[in-house]
């Protein structure tokens, strides 16, 4: 037969408090917090018992820097104080009327007051008893508690003296400013004493959370809290979740990689200033402040459960967000354009995500063309055709080959754009995808005749010639406009892969043999045998002369295409500028000599 010995875990309360100030709790007045939760849980349970009860928390600061922290919330019994205040992990509110009244669920609240104090002293009488009791715990694991003998009103008050290193925080300001960053949206009034001074904390009824409030008070509220003006506010309730809040859109661009505060409350009480997952991912030109009855806190309270709820709360914002832009295009489109201007990227990010929302929206998107920034719809209406390219180098080099072509072309290089144009081709059967490259706008340009005007190989050949050094090949084709003599393209690359053939060695295949191969197309000075300059350098017999112009031509080509010109090039352009200007001169000085 087996013998079995059953143990009970220790938990070490200093190794404990290390935990809770180094790794759960953020900052260490998070401690201001879990009284304040404690108390209005307390105010909770007895409102359960007791309908018409005023709830009340008064926080009294001494003179010798110590601290005393009262509610009439239901108190504790002694069988309660040992169940609940010595074994971590156990809350008073498990088991008890309904969970999602209660903010505090996890038993080890007030365990961070010991992070800023050596030792609680905790006084309370329950609704439930008429026995006045004292716990006194210390950072060192022991406690007692003591009958007293005179009656206290019904309720709970936890007494403080702050270690040396942490006095500050127990200073009127600097509680104050911790009480009003916690507790100003919570039900019930919170009085801060100190001396002869009383000051309520809280707003009982928040702008924000009052149904029907005005956008003027609102963005009132929005511009203390947050410290900046902004364009528009406006409400949102969710069925998931049970939130309450609102949306402030920003009046400048924001980064989606970027960090916004917001202001998230759970049952009324601050949980922090990140959004928690109720935002959408696009929504990032927006703050909000958000109050959820019946989503669930993490074990620190700073952030919320992502479970299926919250997801669902989320979807219900986004929702509400979306329908909040819509209205704006009938009620206030001066309004709307101004969000557009500034916020385009992320409207760009709903379409993309939205069916709805990109029927809504997509005519009224800028993109960057060619000629200029164009709204899509305007873009629609030039051509059933809508070309793009899908890098910035490749727009560079296209911009103003396509504009001599009189084709508009987006810069697709940007984020969302080649989504939105694919999408677009999908859902308006009226309109054509086409994806542009400079080596394609050179291939529509029309061939010469090589073999009818024998000139044109002779003539391309002294061109090559004459740019071999600076690797540029030359091409010459019939395009308009006819007054551009050359237009320059840069060098592109292609990538094909090598057909396998059918008894390739496998060996051979493993090793590379077959890996796509890359061909670069080498840079293309293509020169235009419509205009007139061009006519008239094909037939020019003087070398000098002609290599001097074609290298001018060469220059100024990367000049208007905005390509980078070096040192070299940049030479090159002045010597055989000055040399034509030499040889006007010397001619005109040779005619006048004769005359």
């Amino acid at each position: 037969m087996e013998n079995k010995n059953q143990y009970v875990f220790q938990v070490n309360l200093k190794g404990m408090i290390a935990l809770l100030s180094e790794h759960i709790y953020s900052n260490p007045g998070t401690f201001v917090r879990e009284l304040l939760q404690n108390g209005i849980d307390a105010i909770t349970a007895f409102r359960s018992l007791n309908e018409f009860l005023e709830g009340t928390i008064h926080v009294y600061l001494k003179d010798n820097g110590s601290m005393v922290f009262e509610d009439n919330g239901i108190g504790l019994k002694e069988d309660e104080i040992h169940k609940v205040l010595t074994v971590i992990g156990e809350s008073s509110k498990r088991g008890e009327l309904d969970a999602k009244d209660f903010i505090g669920r996890f038993g080890i609240g007030l365990l961070s007051c010991f992070v800023v104090s050596n030792e609680i002293v905790f006084e309370t009488r329950s609704a439930l008893s008429k026995d006045s009791l004292r716990w006194c715990g210390k950072a060192d694991g022991t406690y007692e508690t003591i009958h007293l003998d005179y009656e206290l009103p019904i309720g709970t008050r936890v007494m403080l003296t702050p270690k040396a290193e942490w006095r500050h925080l127990f200073e009127y300001d600097a509680f104050k400013r911790n009480l009003d960053f916690y507790g100003n949206a919570l039900p019930y009034p919170i009085y801060l004493h100190k001396d002869e001074q009383t000051e309520q904390i809280n707003d009982l009824q928040p702008k924000w959370l009052t149904p029907g409030s005005s956008k003027e008070e609102l963005l009132a509220y929005g511009r203390k809290t947050f410290q900046s003006s902004f364009l528009d506010a406006v409400q949102i309730k969710t069925v998931a979740g049970e939130i309450q809040g609102a949306i402030y859109v920003l009046p400048f661009k924001t980064q989606f990689s970027g960090r916004l505060t917001h202001r998230i409350y759970l049952k009324r009480m601050l949980l922090g200033e990140e959004d928690c997952r109720l935002l959408p991912p696009w929504a990032f030109f927006v703050k909000c402040v958000f109050n959820a009855e019946s989503l669930s806190s993490t074990g620190s309270r700073e952030s919320l459960v992502n479970n299926e709820e919250l997801r669902k709360a989320q979807k219900e914002i986004g929702e509400a967000l979306k329908a909040y832009l819509k209205s704006l295009i009938n009620t206030d489109r001066d309004l709307f354009n101004k969000i557009l201007d500034i916020h385009f990227l992320h409207v760009k990010a709903i379409a993309v995500e939205d069916n709805e929302m990109f029927g809504l929206f997509m005519d009224t998107l800028p993109f960057e063309t060619n000629k200029g920034i164009r709204n899509f719809g305007t873009i629609r209406r030039n051509s059933p055709v809508v070309y793009y390219t899908t890098n910035l180098d490749d727009f560079k080099q296209v911009r103003r080959i396509a504009f001599s072509q009189g084709l508009l072309v987006i810069n697709a290089a940007y984020t969302f754009d080649e989504s939105l144009l694919k999408k677009a081709a999908r859902l308006y059967v009226d309109m054509e995808l086409e994806e542009i490259s400079p080596a394609r706008i050179l291939e529509s340009f029309t061939d010469a005749a090589y073999t009818s005007h024998p000139e044109y190989t002779a003539f391309e050949k002294r061109c090559n010639q004459t740019l071999e050094s600076f690797g540029c090949i030359c091409k010459l084709k019939h395009f308009t406009p006819v007054d551009t003599p050359v237009i320059f393209i840069a060098g592109e690359k292609d990538t094909k892969k090598k057909e396998l053939p059918p008894l390739a060695n496998p060996i051979n295949s493993i090793l590379g043999a077959f890996a796509p191969k890359t061909v670069q197309t080498p840079p293309t000075l293509c020169l235009n045998l419509d205009n007139d300059l061009i006519d008239t350098l094909i037939t020019l017999d003087d070398p000098v002369v002609f290599e001097a112009i074609l290298r001018i031509l060469y220059v100024q080509s990367l000049l208007l295409g905005k390509y980078p010109v070096n040192n070299e090039e940049m030479n090159l352009f002045n010597e055989s500028l000055y040399q034509l200007i030499v040889m006007k001169m010397t001619d005109l000085l040779g005619t006048l000599h004769k005359n």
